[in-house]
C-alpha cells in the first residue's frame, strides 16, 4: 500500500512539472524577439543628414569667362558670335563613391541661366555623409517632367524653357548673333525632344578631381565648368554660314551630341 502511495505522489509531482514547462515555454513562445541579422552586417538606424553640397556652374567660352552681349568669340570654324541667351537644364544627380556607393539627389531639376546670377550655384541638403570620387547627371529635363505639363521652381514656364504640355522642355538654349549667319545675322539654338531616336537628353559622368568628403554638420563644394565652345565641335563641326539654326530633327541631335562634351570638373572642397 505504501508504494502505491509513493508511486502515486511521484506521478502527481511529474504532472505539476509539466504543466509549469508547458506555461513556460508558452510564455517563451509569446516574447517577440528581434529578427537575427545577417552575419557580418552593420544595422545603421535611419537619420536625417545634415551634410550638404554646393555645386558652383561657371560659364566660359575657352579660356575666358562667357560675357553675354558684349563680347565677340571665335568658333572652332572660324565664325565670329556674340552669345546673348545662354541656359540649360542639370537634372538626376547621382554622387558615386567607392564599392558602388551612391547619392542619388531627390527633386534633382535645376535651370542653370548665365543672364542670372542667382542660378550659377545652387545646394543639395541632406547629402548622405562618405566619399565620393565622380558625379553624373543629365543635361536637360527626364521624361518623366517633361510628360507632367509645365510645373514650378526652376521647372516653372516664367523662366522661358518650356514650350507646351506635348512638347516639353527646351533642355538647352543658345542664342546670339553673327555676321557669318545665314538667318538675319541671327544664331538661335534650342533644344528639346526627350524620346527616341531624337531625344536630346545626355548623360554625363565626371571623375572628380580629387575625393569629396561629405560630413555632417559642413558643406562641401563642387566647382564645374562649362564651355560654350562644344556646342560648335566634336564630333561636328559647326559652320554658322549653313547651320545658323535648326532646319531639322538631325540638325538638333548633332548639337546635342556636340554639347554632351561641355562640362568639367575643376576642383572640390
Amino acid at each position: 500500500m505504501r508504494f502505491f502511495l509513493i508511486l502515486g505522489c511521484i506521478f502527481f509531482s511529474m504532472r505539476k512539472n509539466i504543466y509549469l514547462i508547458g506555461l513556460m515555454l508558452l510564455a517563451t513562445a509569446c516574447v517577440k524577439r528581434p529578427v537575427p541579422e545577417t552575419p557580418g552586417t552593420i544595422v545603421v538606424p535611419e537619420t536625417k543628414s545634415t551634410a550638404n553640397l554646393e555645386v558652383t556652374l561657371d560659364n566660359r567660352v575657352g579660356a575666358e569667362d562667357l560675357s553675354l552681349g558684349n563680347k565677340w568669340y571665335i568658333t572652332p570654324n572660324g565664325d565670329s558670335v556674340q552669345v546673348d541667351v545662354y541656359a540649360y537644364y542639370l537634372s538626376n544627380i547621382v554622387l558615386n563613391g567607392p564599392g558602388g556607393t551612391k547619392y542619388i539627389e531627390p527633386e534633382s531639376y535645376h535651370l542653370v541661366d548665365e543672364g542670372r546670377a542667382a542660378t550659377h550655384k545652387f545646394v543639395i541638403k541632406g547629402v548622405t555623409p562618405g566619399t565620393y570620387t565622380s558625379v553624373t547627371f543629365l543635361i536637360g529635363v527626364d521624361s518623366a517632367r517633361n510628360v507632367s505639363g509645365a510645373q514650378t521652381g526652376d521647372l516653372s514656364p516664367d523662366h522661358g524653357m518650356f514650350w507646351d504640355w506635348n512638347t516639353g522642355y527646351i533642355m538647352a538654349k543658345l542664342e546670339g548673333v553673327s555676321p557669318q549667319s545665314d538667318n538675319s545675322n541671327q544664331v538661335i539654338y534650342h533644344l528639346g525632344g526627350f524620346s527616341g531616336d531624337y531625344s536630346v537628353l545626355r548623360k554625363v559622368s565626371l571623375p572628380l578631381p580629387s575625393q569629396l568628403i561629405i560630413q555632417e554638420g559642413k558643406t562641401s563644394h563642387i566647382h564645374m565648368e562649362n564651355d560654350v565652345l562644344q556646342w560648335f565641335k566634336d564630333p561636328s563641326l559647326v559652320d554658322l554660314k549653313t547651320m545658323s539654326l535648326f532646319r531639322n530633327r538631325d540638325d538638333v541631335k548633332m548639337m546635342a551630341d556636340n554639347y554632351a562634351d561641355m562640362f568639367t570638373v575643376d576642383h572640390v572642397e
